[in-house]
């Protein structure tokens, strides 16, 4: 399992299961390709996997999403049994609101989560593929997640980003505070 949380209330506990975890490092290798799904963006630097959804349960607070043009500021959301609730935004609620009520499908599934690598993305720009690449995050999607192995399957796919989190993985810290521990930098 997969324990994150941070100073500003986050506390999520997440099961991945069997799921392949996958790697974009900017390489398309003939691992990838023996995995099936090839997915890379351009800037690379993370690793991410389709949890599974009836194992993630908590509270996580993303700092900053702006999703066309808009702001949404420290939006909370409960998780239970995967499924996300909305419980309350500093400013953009409406707005997250608005395009999850107009999607369809697995909508408000937990369907990834990642962590930035990219050593030269320190924050944020407002533009979701490069934003959830900054080292020392984490990221959090909900909608469809087919294309890396999940099942829930929406017309949205979601990322949303947690600053400085401290995440321990099956009893091993692997991040403090966005800092990753010593034997994974």
């Amino acid at each position: 399992s997969v324990h994150i949380t941070n100073e500003k209330g986050t506390d999520l506990t997440i099961e991945l299961g069997d799921r392949p975890i996958f790697s974009d490092d900017g390489r398309i290798s003939s691992e990838d390709l023996k995995q099936g799904a090839v997915l890379l963006n351009i800037p690379s630097g993370e690793v991410f996997v389709a949890p599974l959804h009836h194992g993630t349960s908590g509270r996580v607070i993303f700092d900053l999403i702006i999703r066309e043009g808009k702001r949404i500021v420290d939006l909370e959301l409960d998780f239970r049994e995967g499924r996300a609730y909305p419980v309350r935004a500093k400013e953009g609620l409406e707005h997250y609101l608005d395009l999850v009520n107009n999607a369809s499908g697995d909508k408000n599934l937990i369907a990834e989560l990642g962590i930035g690598l990219n050593p030269r993305i320190t924050q944020m720009v407002g533009y979701t593929l490069t934003d959830e690449k900054i080292i020392g995050t984490v990221h959090i999607a909900i909608g469809n997640n087919k294309t890396m192995g999940g099942q829930n399957d929406s017309d949205l796919h979601w990322d949303m980003i947690v600053m400085k989190p401290t995440v321990v993985v099956d009893g091993v810290m692997l991040m403090e505070k966005g800092r990753f521990a010593e034997e994974y930098s």
